[in-house]
């Protein structure tokens, strides 16, 4: 086994954000993933999760403190090799991000034309997938023409279509009934089965009962851990 698979994914060490000068949003957080892992984020509104993840998919760098992910401290690692490691990184966000004017097979087909795969490839992958996520019937369907809980699958789907190193999920089932939550929910056990680290940012204690992953628990902009409750 390389020596890589043993260190975390992701490591924090002191880390604190905020926002110009207002109080940090997140304070002295330390904490590491480690490869394979998955795991859920949670806590109340506003209590900075979504701030965590977007240090996480290096949107924005800490105010204090040391962030590596893949291995490179975050603040020392200049914009072009961000974008980089971004490409490894999967991201469902909470307002789905998708680009309204194209198609659901088109949004999903995205990262694989970035990586300049063949289309007949990216045709087989991109199809396969959203029949997973029962998406068949409106994949050339433009995407402002769908409803909200089909637009939280196309962007799963855009996710994960690449098999990332880390993917990371705000309140991914938020939008979808609990036949498709459970179908995504195995989506992301598959993945993570196959070596993705996963993190879930969610408010569903129903959705934490179900499933036996660890949880991490932000409050007053402190992380802190906790096993899933009997």
């Amino acid at each position: 086994m390389a020596v890589r698979d043993f260190e975390p994914i992701v490591e924090m060490s002191e880390v604190g954000l905020r926002y110009g000068d207002n109080p940090d949003v997140l304070k002295n957080i330390n904490f590491s993933f480690r490869r394979g892992s998955m795991h859920f984020l949670t806590g109340k509104s506003g209590a900075g999760k979504t701030s965590l993840l977007s240090m996480l998919y290096l949107a924005q760098r800490p105010t204090s403190g040391t962030l590596k992910v893949f291995g490179n401290n975050v603040a020392m690692t200049g914009r072009d090799k961000l974008a980089f490691l971004r490409r490894r990184i999967g991201v469902v966000f909470q307002d789905f991000r998708l680009l309204e004017h194209l198609s659901a097979f088109d949004n999903v087909a995205l990262p694989l034309r970035i990586r300049g795969m063949k289309e007949k490839e990216i045709r087989r992958r991109v199809i396969e997938l959203l029949a997973w996520v029962e998406l068949s019937h409106n994949m050339y369907v433009k995407s402002s023409e769908i409803s909200g809980g089909e637009k939280q699958r196309v962007a799963i789907a855009r996710a994960v279509i690449n098999q990332p190193e880390l993917l990371l999920a705000d309140e991914p089932t938020g939008n979808v009934d609990s036949d498709i939550a459970a179908k995504l929910m195995k989506l992301f056990g598959e993945l993570n089965r196959l070596g993705t680290t996963v993190v879930i940012a969610t408010h569903s204690n129903e959705l934490m009962a179900r499933y036996p992953y660890p949880r991490l628990q932000l409050e007053d902009g402190r992380l802190s851990y906790a096993k899933e409750k009997e």
